[in-house]
């Protein structure tokens, strides 16, 4: 893989250890507070994963990820290292609670937030973006500078990264098959509204 990036979506740092471990493909996204008007949009297809801890805790977790939240996860640092790389292999609305149910444990997500995010400023609904992740061989540093720390989703780098070498996390097939189980779920969706 080769070329430069000059988008980053910001994301728990938890996450995008899940995210980069394999853990999980999926993020599920409502949006900033500055995006609430017209919700989640997809600035670009290929992005960094921009780890943050805004709004990052611990009872927000999945017990099977809990463990995984150190003290590492929740204190702001001068620099932030930019070693994921992702491309959105589909966006899916969700519009069914209860489609959701399945995913369970398959990211970071416990269910009360699931709720709570679904029914957020009573616009209910999420965005399921099923991503092929790839790790950097050598992870960027970047100056975690103000306009940063927005509550946005994206953030637009003060300069392009290389995206040089980045390999996939996933194996082709691991990763299709996952991508297929999640594709029936989000069909359940589909099919609950059709009713």
């Amino acid at each position: 893989m080769t070329g430069y990036c000059h988008y980053a979506l910001k994301e728990w740092s938890v996450t995008v250890d899940s995210l980069l471990a394999g853990r999980q493909i999926t993020l599920l996204r409502k949006g900033g507070i500055h995006e609430q008007r017209n919700g989640f949009h997809l600035e670009d297809r290929r992005f960094f994963l921009f780890p943050t801890h805004v709004h990052q805790s611990l009872h927000t977790l999945h017990p099977s990820f809990q463990v995984d939240f150190g003290q590492r996860h929740r204190t702001k640092t001068a620099t932030i290292t930019m070693n994921t790389y992702a491309e959105v292999e589909e966006l899916i609305p969700i519009s069914n609670l209860e489609a959701l149910r399945g995913l369970d444990g398959r990211h970071t997500l416990n269910w009360a937030t699931v709720e709570q995010r679904f029914s957020y400023r009573n616009r209910p609904g999420l965005n399921l973006l099923l991503l092929r992740v790839y790790h950097l061989p050598v992870a960027h540093q970047i100056q975690n500078i103000d306009r940063y720390d927005e509550c946005v989703s994206w953030v637009e780098l003060e300069n392009p990264l290389a995206i040089s070498g980045a390999e996939p996390v996933l194996a082709a097939n691991a990763f299709q098959d996952q991508v297929e189980d999640i594709r029936r779920l989000a069909a359940s969706d589909r099919h609950a509204r059709l009713q």
